[in-house]
């Protein structure tokens, strides 16, 4: 499936990739937590920035409340409804309860009771979810870190491996099972080990691509 694109997926930097917290798009955000991602106003937060604030997590030297906010602001970028659905999340105390069980799970390498405990978090689709896990993981600097699973991707996978009409008479979608999840982030991770190259580098590749 992918031996026709490794040069290009060899290529690519995906800790480079990221997009710019502009603090007007997230006016609403509530205050209190506008604090913990100040210094990233009108700047660039990349992959690399937000593994690195989940490192400070797990060093004991960061709030995961910041990691899990630059995960969000990462992933909405600049969409309208980012806001309401990262308030949704960080001002109600189950969610924040949630949202530490998972990532103290992950510093446990127990994925699946993280995926489980994050899953419950109203709102919080399979694409969000493999967000945090996979900044989470690489933060623990874990070699079988979790990968993002979104349409994209999904769709990808698909129309790498099937007729290009598939797309037209099909709607694909990524499946929020923790089994399925597990079988994606396997097979992602063999074929980095297939053809050494970054499993990460893999599903940007995928998330890429056009149909």
């Amino acid at each position: 499936m992918l031996q026709t694109y490794i040069t290009k997926i060899r290529a690519l930097q995906p800790h480079n990739t990221g997009c710019m917290y502009k603090p007007a798009v997230w006016k609403n955000l509530s205050a209190e937590h506008k604090v913990l991602v100040r210094d990233f106003e009108n700047k660039m937060v990349s992959r690399a920035d937000v593994v690195k604030a989940y490192e400070k997590y797990y060093a004991g030297k960061g709030d995961y409340l910041r990691a899990f906010l630059l995960t969000m602001i990462w992933g909405f970028e600049d969409t309208g409804y980012g806001t309401f659905r990262t308030n949704n999340y960080i001002t109600n105390p189950e969610h924040i309860d949630r949202v530490k069980i998972a990532l103290e799970a992950v510093g446990q390498n127990d994925i699946e009771k993280a995926f489980k405990e994050l899953k419950r978090i109203k709102g919080l689709g399979i694409s969000y979810l493999s967000k945090v896990l996979f900044f989470a993981t690489k933060g623990k600097g874990l070699t079988d870190y979790c990968l993002v699973f979104d349409i994209r991707v999904a769709r990808a996978l698909v129309m790498l491996t099937a007729p290009a009409f598939v797309n037209d008479i099909i709607n694909v979608m990524p499946s929020d099972k923790w089994e399925d999840y597990r079988k994606y982030n396997e097979m992602i991770h063999n074929y980095a080990s297939q053809y050494q190259v970054d499993a990460d580098a893999i599903e940007l590749f995928l998330f890429n691509q056009k149909f």
